[in-house]
């Protein structure tokens, strides 16, 4: 990866987690206002928490991209590492649907329980989610599996974490034995 990709991702990941501080520091400031005034305490606070979802999901986000684009410096040569990736960056979304969708139950079935449809569909939303992405787990599995792990590697003797490599030292020791 070139140092200008480097520095793009970088200046990505630190404008998404200076939005999430920014977002937390909001929350804070909007939960206590409402606390001292005494109006709307338990409304502020839902409030809050909803943005404090935002604010952990857009960190997750960058923090995702720091991790994937600037330290990893990969390029998701093999299927296993664009499906973990792919699967790491669902989760944080789906999380954070599911998360949202109940602040924002609570928050329409004490104002108006006629305006909880739009938070179950949200739910709805982050159920499809959890589902498609273990559909995509389960038929993403095979082709996993049907392609070897050395596949575009340079050296071709260990992955990127290591997990394989006693497995490949017991089958490279491995003798035929002669009969004789």
């Amino acid at each position: 990866m070139t140092l200008f990709s480097r520095l793009l991702y970088s200046g990505i990941a630190g404008v998404l987690l200076l939005a999430a501080v920014l977002l937390m520091a909001v929350a804070i400031s909007q939960t206590f206002t409402g606390f001292r005034t005494g109006e709307g305490a338990l409304d502020t606070m839902l409030d809050g928490i909803g943005l404090v979802i935002i604010a952990v999901a857009v960190a997750d986000v960058g923090k995702f991209l720091f991790e994937e684009e600037v330290i990893a410096d990969r390029e998701l040569r093999r299927p296993a590492e664009a499906r973990g990736s792919l699967t790491k960056f669902m989760t944080i979304i789906i999380v954070a649907l599911s998360l949202e969708s109940l602040v924002l139950i609570t928050k329409a079935s004490r104002d108006k329980p006629a305006d909880i449809l739009f938070p179950a569909l949200l739910m709805l939303v982050a159920v499809a989610a959890l589902v498609g992405l273990g559909l995509f787990q389960k038929l993403s599995q095979h082709a996993t599996a049907a392609i070897p792990d050395d596949v575009g590697d340079s050296s071709g003797d260990e992955n990127e974490t290591g997990e394989d490599a006693p497995k490949r030292l017991a089958t490279r020791s491995r003798k035929p034995r002669t009969v004789g």
